[in-house]
């Protein structure tokens, strides 16, 4: 099963070029600091956010991803935050140490702010074929292209928030940090005479949204929201969803990604803590008739924070 997996790695070289792309999690809307720094700060809270993604369930070494992230206030205007990224793309790896800062700055008197958002990173990329995950036939100059990097590069982001609307924008990778290395480009009858493509990070473009509409009596709520990531040369990605909340604490949620990806998700509050699963079905591609979908669990502890008056009935996520 596991040659398998590679097997439909080396048919599609577009799947490992995007081993260096960062993980799209069908639950963004609540780990937002993932794609953007400037939402350091923004909630009400302190979240500490554990967030797991375990992809193509029944493949054996098929990709997976997890993610810490945490972040307050400091004061009224600064905050701080940090995220640890560890994403497994057989056969290669990277884990990512992220450090932000945001400055708030309010707009009006509603409780409407929009923050400025830096942050360095710093990774550790391997690439790493064993022969017996190469396909048969397969030209062995795969195997001699291992090697590990690490790599500082650098994010930035802007975000509009008040109690019902967000709407961030932001920038990954500013850097395009590269790993100094070519990869070895085999001929292969399989991919044509084609390269894995750059070694370096790909700077990617992030529009983020959200609104709440209420619908009844201030406790049943409705919100879309969106992701959009662009990247150069690559194809735009549109993740939309949709969630129904009860009290702000309760909900469940349908999405879909431009990839041919439907999810369903649901999560509850039980005390100061938040928990949240999704299950993703891809419904095209020939991945699709080989693997029992996509696994997202992620869960929030709301540690208290200092009391700002800007923070009065903000959302819980």
């Amino acid at each position: 099963m596991r040659r398998l997996f590679t097997f439909l790695i080396f048919m599609n070289p577009l799947v490992f070029l995007l081993a260096q792309q960062q993980t799209t999690y069908s639950q963004f809307y609540i780990n937002e600091i993932i794609y953007n720094p400037a939402v350091s700060g923004s909630k009400p809270y302190n979240p500490l956010v554990i967030q797991t993604r375990q992809q193509w369930l029944g493949f054996e070494g098929a990709p997976f991803s997890t993610n810490i992230s945490y972040h307050k206030l400091l004061n009224d205007n600064s905050a701080i935050g940090g995220v640890f990224s560890y994403e497994n793309t057989n056969p290669s790896f990277q884990t990512d140490l992220q450090i932000s800062y945001a400055f708030h700055v309010p707009l009006n008197s509603n409780n409407t702010f929009l923050s400025f958002g830096i942050a360095p990173k710093l990774l550790y990329y391997s690439l790493n074929f064993d022969n017996e995950d190469l396909p048969e036939n397969q030209d062995p100059a795969f195997s001699e292209s291992a090697f590990s990097s690490t790599l500082v590069d650098l994010s930035s982001g802007l975000y509009l928030y008040n109690e019902r609307l967000s709407l961030g924008f932001s920038c990954i990778n500013m850097l395009q940090s590269s790993f100094n290395r070519e990869v070895v480009q085999p001929s292969n009858q399989l991919v044509g005479n084609s390269s894995f493509g750059s070694n370096s990070e790909i700077m990617n473009f992030y529009t983020m949204s959200s609104y709440k509409f209420n619908i009844i009596n201030n406790e049943w709520n409705l919100e879309p929201v969106l992701l959009l990531r662009n990247a150069l040369n690559q194809k735009q990605i549109i993740n939309f969803a949709t969630r129904l909340l009860y009290q702000n604490y309760n909900w469940i949620g349908l999405g879909y990604r431009n990839d041919g990806t439907m999810s369903f998700s649901f999560g509850f509050k039980s005390n100061q803590i938040n928990i949240g699963y999704s299950y993703d079905y891809q419904l095209t591609g020939s991945i699709m008739n080989y693997n029992y979908g996509t696994h997202e669990f992620i869960i929030s502890f709301q540690l208290p924070a200092l009391h700002h008056n800007r923070h009065t009935n903000f959302w819980i996520f």
